[in-house]
């Protein structure tokens, strides 16, 4: 079994790490691999590619966020339904992040207007409200539910991760378990040191003290 963080952000949107930087610490603490999905670009997945790293965007939709993930640096439309269209053109998968959580551009309602190939059911940031309501959609729909840490700070690595049915990492066999539902998901939640790593950061580029590289 891999370890596996679907939804990870690095400084070329608004993460405060390197892709290196938040590899290599996912790698310390048990990680097989992570999905670098910074906003709305692919620049992480230009400069910088490991065997590890599976290529991705959260796209900023009309509706609110989705995470695209491809065997390449994707570069998505940002209307859902084009959206839609061109991950399974290009045999992406795509899935709605954080769907329920209303104060971050979740997509609520429309989760049940578009076809998906997984919903995220636990995001470490989000409420637990909104973490139960996404994973009872999830069911109801019968789509695969994902663990993901929305990691913006290395620490927060390790909060939320899934499970994949393979022994060897590969982009195209992992996003296939995806598909097809061979993964477990395992929200775990964020510690004390994450938690006040990512208040930290958030003040810090409130301030416009740190910027990301964008």
């Amino acid at each position: 079994m891999l370890k596996i963080d679907f939804h990870v952000h690095t400084f070329y949107s608004d993460g405060k790490e390197s892709p290196q930087a938040m590899l290599n610490y996912a790698l310390k603490i048990g990680l097989d691999g992570i999905a670098i999905t910074d906003h709305d670009t692919s620049k992480a997945h230009l400069v910088f590619k490991d065997k590890r790293v599976i290529p991705g965007q959260e796209v900023t939709t009309q509706f609110g966020h989705v995470v695209i993930l491809c065997n390449f640096p994707p570069s998505p439309p940002n209307k859902l339904p084009e959206l839609i269209d061109y991950a399974k053109e290009n045999n992406c998968v795509v899935f709605p992040s954080h769907p329920f959580d209303i104060l971050r551009k979740g997509i609520r309602n429309k989760v049940f207007e578009y076809k998906f190939n997984a919903i995220e059911i636990f995001n470490s940031k989000a409420p637990k409200s909104a973490n139960r309501k996404a994973k009872e959609v999830s069911q109801k729909l019968k789509l695969p539910g994902l663990a993901n840490s929305d990691a913006h700070v290395k620490y927060a690595l390790g909060s939320a991760y899934n499970l994949v049915d393979l022994s060897e990492f590969n982009v195209d066999e992992i996003l296939d378990c995806i598909k097809k539902n061979k993964i477990e998901a395992v929200g775990i939640g964020l510690t004390v040191k994450a938690k006040f790593e990512i208040a930290k950061w958030y003040i810090l580029r409130k301030l416009k003290i740190e910027k990301n590289t964008s």
